[in-house]
């Protein structure tokens, strides 16, 4: 922990230890010497002065620098030495013209001169070394005075606040680079510990003349701080008004901390979403729909975490899989949405499955790493389980959510809940007592979150100013004590129009789609096997559910033409009675699903898409230009695609651009070329025809018979160079 001192204003008092205020200076020393050869010249033999004028000079001199030296408050050691070198230097100047100039007088003036000049001198650097000390121990007296009185004052707060007698405060404090506050180390009396100070929050903050938003919070310390020592944390501003915009969309590991916003010394708020789960509680309002996208952020960006959302009202997952659904953007960045009671129950089941899958197929790993835990990684990920509003889940689901959160935990299984209320009605026991992870937000009762925090008692209500307040802590990885954090925003309506960050939010998800899809990772076969139909078909039935009607009726329009093209070309998947055991044979028996099907599967763009005949035809282009460098360089099918597309200056007919590549030697399939668009990015310069898809958009526009553009396989003497007309 950085420390500073408690912060004091030091009084610049006259210096008294040297000639004056100023350091040593080059005019300084001339004026100096200047005052020594004043005098040494009055002995010039030729001067006709009587021995009585040397003798007054010297008192009026000696007077002048006694009076100088006392304004500038020089110490009474500095006036003496001023006043005997003038008083010497004028004596000798009475005597030699009492007595007469000599070669011998005027040398042992020299002498008394040169001395003079070295006593002036020294002094004064050795004034220069003395301020420093001076100065040095005059803040320390002012410092150990303000200290005192801060120590005292925190005494007396303490008492009359809380109670507690002979509390000490440490001289230092930790003054946050946010400037927001600061944390001062409090040591109890030895029989007490930080339970003394709870519930004493809000007086505290009272006390302190704190503003909402602001607040007190205290904290235990790590393993090797003693019982009696306790961090007061004080934010001296309302850190919680605003909205704080969602960094860069960074990969990371779920290995480390996720990120969900920032407390008010500055550092990042986070939990341990690998060893632990999480309990997110707040009313209506609070912001924890927010809350829980910002975390679904969060777990989007690890290249090593599978998320599974539990979601029957569709707002938590939406966002991360709208970009692929409306768009065509990359792919689903949430891995399973489920968005109905069946759809729940079947993921609770298949990671259950996956459970059991994972202890004993990995039980060598474990073994041969000497490992308790799995390690996740991208050929091994975890799995996330976020469950929003437990208590719209049935009894059989909630059954689900405790074994899977009492067995998953050594196989990277996790299960984190949400809900209005932190009751029973909301949270089961098991949820309760087995997740560490606790974010609070705004109750409509504060004893609702004394229940989040058993014996740690409710955080001051007063800092829950704005949507998106959290206290948040961590019974296993810290902050063990509840901490006051701001949550990051996510949505562009918390930002003004027209700034920078509004603009950002406006397409931030969609950026995430496009930034992240490349690093999100595949279940490992293992547990995908485990999971069988459920996880293979899942997109087969969670598109209707996500964009279908009420009657599971699923129209082109809603959603974009390549995931309704990639939706049409995949079976029918098992229904849910047959997958959760509701099926019987004529005979009573209950029908089981089989292990295997076909797989439902969303493809992955990659950088080549380009088959053997493509790449042939592309290293015959190649060797031409090496063998005639006159001849330009054939245009790559991408730049070729956006070329004509930025020709047309507008939406267009499939028909347009198809034929125009194939006639310009692309070999490849209808269904390659929307790859190819949707890789380019190019989706939203085609125009729709009625079913959502562009050949029927070509078909309609009577271009292309039967609604299929003309290919290679359609030359009935195979393919060749001549193009297709």
């Amino acid at each position: 922990m950085t420390t500073t001192e408690l912060p004091v204003t030091i009084t610049d008092k006259p210096k008294k230890w040297d000639f004056s205020r100023d350091a040593v200076t080059h005019g300084r020393l001339v004026a100096w010497g200047a005052e020594l050869g004043v005098a040494t010249a009055l002995i010039a033999p030729l001067a006709d002065i009587p021995w009585e004028a040397g003798a007054g000079a010297g008192v009026i001199c000696t007077g002048a620098a006694v009076l100088y030296e006392h304004a500038r408050g020089s110490w009474r050691r500095v006036m003496i030495a001023r006043a005997a070198a003038w008083l010497t230097t004028t004596g000798w100047l009475s005597y030699t013209l009492a007595e007469g100039p000599t070669l011998l007088k005027m040398t042992f003036g020299g002498a008394i001169w040169a001395t003079g000049a070295a006593v002036n001198i020294g002094m004064d650097k050795w004034g220069e070394e003395t301020r420093e000390a001076e100065k040095e121990l005059d803040r320390r007296l002012e410092t150990g005075e303000t200290i005192k009185a801060a120590q005292d004052g925190w005494s007396r707060l303490l008492e009359n606040i809380c109670g507690i007698e002979g509390a000490t405060a440490d001289p230092v404090v930790d003054r946050w680079r946010s400037g927001a506050g600061y944390t001062v180390k409090i040591t109890l009396p030895a029989h007490m510990n930080v339970d003394a100070l709870r519930g004493y929050e809000a007086a505290l903050a009272g006390a302190l003349h704190l503003p909402k938003g602001g607040g007190v919070s205290f904290n235990a310390g790590g393993p090797d701080t003693p019982r009696n020592v306790v961090f007061i944390a004080v934010t001296e501003r309302n850190m919680m008004s605003g909205a704080i915009p969602y960094p860069k969309l960074t990969p990371t590991t779920i290995n480390k901390p996720i990120g969900f916003g920032v407390v008010g010394n500055g550092d990042e708020a986070g939990l341990n979403l690998k060893d632990e789960g999480f309990i997110a509680i707040g009313a209506q309002g609070s912001g924890k729909t927010a809350l829980m996208k910002t975390l679904g952020l969060g777990l989007v960006r690890c290249i090593d975490a599978i998320i599974i959302d539990l979601d029957t009202s569709a707002k938590m997952s939406a966002v991360f899989v709208n970009p692929w659904l409306r768009y065509g953007i990359g792919r689903p960045l949430v891995d399973w949405p489920c968005t109905t009671d069946d759809e729940c129950l079947l993921a609770v089941r298949a990671a259950r499955d996956a459970i059991a899958a994972r202890k004993t197929e990995y039980a060598d790993l474990l073994e041969d790493e000497d490992l308790d835990n799995l390690p996740a990684r991208p050929d091994l990920p975890a799995i996330h389980i976020r469950v929003d509003e437990t208590k719209s889940m049935s009894d059989e689901v909630l059954q689900g959510i405790d074994f899977i959160i009492e067995e998953g935990r050594s196989v990277n299984v996790r299960v984190s809940n949400t809900g209005l209320r932190a009751t029973r009605d909301y949270i089961t026991a098991a949820m309760d007592e087995l997740t560490p992870g606790r974010i609070g937000l705004r109750t409509n009762n504060s004893s609702e979150l004394d229940m989040l925090y058993p014996g740690h008692g409710a955080p001051d209500m007063a800092i829950f100013t704005d949507p998106g307040t959290v206290v948040y802590m961590s019974a296993t990885k810290g902050p063990y004590q509840p901490v006051p954090a701001k949550a990051y925003a996510t949505m562009a309506e918390a930002f003004t129009e027209g700034s920078d960050d509004h603009a950002r939010m406006s397409t931030l998800f969609m950026d995430a789609a496009r930034q992240l899809s490349d690093i999100r990772p595949d279940m490992d076969p293992i547990t995908a096997k485990a999971m069988g139909l459920a996880w293979s078909q899942r997109w087969a039935r969670c598109i209707p559910n996500l964009r279908g009607d009420s009657h599971g009726n699923v129209t082109p329009d809603r959603m974009h033409e390549s995931v309704w093209e990639l939706y049409q070309s995949w079976g029918q998947p098992a229904s849910y009675d047959l997958l959760l055991g509701r099926l019987t044979d004529d005979d009573g028996y209950t029908r089981t699903a089989p292990s295997t099907g076909a797989a439902a599967e969303i493809p992955r763009l990659t950088e080549t898409i380009l088959d053997d005949a493509e790449l042939d035809r592309l290293a015959a282009q190649e060797a031409a230009i090496e063998l005639a460098k006159t001849s330009p360089k054939p245009k790559s099918n991408d730049d070729l695609a956006v070329e004509l597309f930025a020709s047309k200056g507008q939406p267009v007919k499939p028909s347009e651009i198809y034929p125009l590549m194939v006639r310009a030697g692309y070999t490849l399939s209808e269904r390659t070329f929307r790859d190819l668009v949707a890789k380019l990015g190019l989706q939203d310069k085609l125009v729709k025809g009625h079913d959502g898809t562009y050949a029927a958009a070509a078909h309609e526009c009577g271009e292309v018979p039967n609604g299929r553009v003309r290919g290679v396989e359609d030359d009935p003497h195979g393919g060749g160079d001549a193009p297709h007309g």
